[in-house]
């Protein structure tokens, strides 16, 4: 039997609920969209522990997308990875796209406007970040720091660039149908109900500049809609970056302002950070970190703050794993002497199509899977890089064809590919 849903599945219904109309797929991205010198490649590089994305204070110094391959914080990959120590430990990541900057008037090929809606067009889901810091050695494209006129910039230009994608697909469904009935080029043709409903549905939210994703739609509008491919239909998480002093104090005179934007846009996720003070956590180094880390406690107190509310701590392993949430994925291991390994799928993964992440030929000879989940294994191993005493428990069990994949599964995949003969 599957494990019992637990409490907190029902939190991941909104997630789910905004990856609706994404590619079915478990090679997924997170683009980073926002107007220029708001943080992004300073993020990329901090979230890809790595500097390969030229971090410049010019507004497009990122013209090409710079794809950082940012490594999943998971506990439970750790532990298995410690118990059986094998020579090869593979994590699970999270692809992410540094995108050049967006100005106003991009949908209108402002900037370098067309080429960088392309390439938001060619990830699956969204970082928005904004800006809500004073720097003076860090120009802003329109002279002055306003995260609320920042999202309204982008958020405009993105439903701009969308309608006008929506006029074509109108357009191409009145020449289909035209073509399919053998009506002339000056008649009007009739379009289905569903498409019709869609239609309306999608322009509207569009003309208020509000996200596609954030509507409601039956699933055969869903249906119809995904193949517009839309920007954004694509999930989004905003991500606010503030200085480190107001970081460490938890707040910001913007983050009330930005919570009720993002409200009346149709909602989602708010991730407040600071570049700032994650790059001096780089530079303090493993000797410096906790220094580092117990005077911004410190002057956490000195604003008021006590208990856990004056713990400052990175927010980059949150903003991975938002990521992977709005992107609806998540992971299974599989572990042996060799190799602990952790593979990436799609929530509702039957257990063939997760064989077949591994191998094709896994997918396409499946006959079971032995499936164990990673709390049972931690609870029952004792200590052994075995499944001895998780059998002997009565924990290890063997799933079919029709097995929905459950996030931190251990699996052994049984499969039988024969070559057949030629006739």
């Amino acid at each position: 039997m599957p494990p019992k849903k637990k409490k907190g599945d029902d939190e991941d219904l909104g997630a789910m609920r905004a990856a609706r109309f994404g590619r079915v797929k478990n090679d997924l991205s997170m683009g980073f969209v926002g107007l220029p010198n708001v943080g992004k490649s300073s993020l990329t590089n901090l979230l890809a522990g790595n500097t390969h994305a030229e971090a410049a204070n010019y507004p497009f110094c990122t013209i090409d997308p710079n794809v950082s391959q940012c490594v999943v914080p998971d506990k439970n990959f750790k532990y298995l990875a410690d118990c059986y120590k094998p020579p090869s430990v593979v994590p699970a990541v999270l692809k992410v796209v540094d995108i050049a900057g967006l100005i106003r008037g991009a949908s209108e090929g402002a900037g370098l406007g067309n080429a960088f809606l392309s390439h938001i067009a060619a990830v699956d889901g969204i970082f928005h970040l904004v800006r809500a810091f004073e720097n003076d050695e860090v120009i802003h494209v329109d002279d002055s720091v306003d995260p609320l006129r920042d999202l309204d910039t982008i958020e405009a230009e993105l439903c701009l660039k969308d309608l006008d994608s929506l006029s074509k697909i109108l357009d191409k469904e009145k020449e289909r149908v035209r073509k399919e009935k053998g009506m002339s080029r000056s008649s009007e043709p009739p379009l289905s109900d569903l498409f019709q409903s869609a239609y309306t549905k999608v322009n509207g939210l569009l003309e208020k500049n509000h996200p596609v994703q954030t509507g409601d739609f039956t699933m055969g509008e869903v249906d119809i809609i995904r193949e517009w491919q839309l920007i954004t239909t694509k999930p989004q998480v905003y991500i606010v970056n503030m200085t480190q002093k107001s970081y460490i104090r938890k707040g910001s005179k913007w983050l009330p302002k930005i919570n009720d934007w993002v409200k009346t846009h149709g909602g989602g996720q708010i991730i407040p950070m600071s570049c700032e003070f994650e790059q001096n956590l780089v530079d303090a180094g493993a000797e410096g970190k906790a220094d580092f880390l117990a005077e911004c406690k410190a002057s956490a107190e000195s604003f008021g703050l006590k208990g856990p509310m004056a713990e400052v701590k990175s927010v980059l392993p949150k903003i991975i794993r938002s990521g992977r949430s709005a992107l609806c994925l998540q992971s299974f291991y599989t572990c042996g002497p060799k190799e602990v390994r952790a593979w990436t799928i799609q929530k509702g993964t039957l257990a063939p199509q997760a064989a077949g992440v591994i191998h094709t030929d896994f997918e396409r000879g499946f006959i079971k899977a032995e499936v164990c989940n990673v709390e049972d294994f931690k609870k029952l191993h004792a200590g052994q890089p075995s499944m001895a005493k998780v059998k002997e428990a009565g924990k290890y069990r063997q799933e079919g064809k029709t097995y929905v994949m459950q996030e931190g599964d251990i699996c052994i995949f049984m499969h039988n590919v024969s070559s057949g003969k030629k006739k």
